[in-house]
């Protein structure tokens, strides 16, 4: 942004990237907060849960490692466990013995089971292509 912008955007968008990751933190590690609580009844210290939430950034910082290559890395770790929520609330939602009159109907099933296909897909091909490996046609 630098060449085209100036420096002055450039700092604006590095602090826009710092508060959107901040803020995805602690948003993440609230809904963790509340599922362990809530579910599993185990509580940790907030200073542990930051701690631990925000160590992994810091070290790949501290270490050197190509920002760009590790911004794609964790984003690729970060695929594979989005379909895993959505599978269980694939599970869930379309039990009326859980859900009771909220359980969802055959067509919303049929687009929560596409859409779920799709994220499983397009993860699968994410993770091979990040490691070289090509899919004819798709490549």
């Amino acid at each position: 942004m630098t060449p085209l912008l100036g420096g002055a955007a450039a700092a604006l968008f590095l602090l826009s990237l710092i508060a959107s990751g901040i803020s995805s933190s602690v948003v993440g590690t609230m809904a963790g907060q509340m599922i362990m609580q809530g579910f599993v009844d185990f509580r940790i210290p907030i200073a542990v849960r930051r701690l631990v939430t925000m160590a992994p950034a810091f070290v790949v910082v501290a270490l050197g490692v190509n920002a760009t290559k590790a911004l794609v890395i964790s984003q690729v770790v970060l695929s594979i466990a989005l379909p895993l929520p959505m599978i269980a609330l694939l599970m869930f939602t379309r039990r009326p013995d859980i859900m009771g009159a909220f359980a969802n109907g055959r067509a919303i099933n049929a687009a929560a089971l596409l859409g779920t296909a799709v994220v499983l897909a397009l993860n699968a091909f994410l993770i091979l292509q990040t490691f070289g490996i090509s899919i004819p046609g798709l490549s």
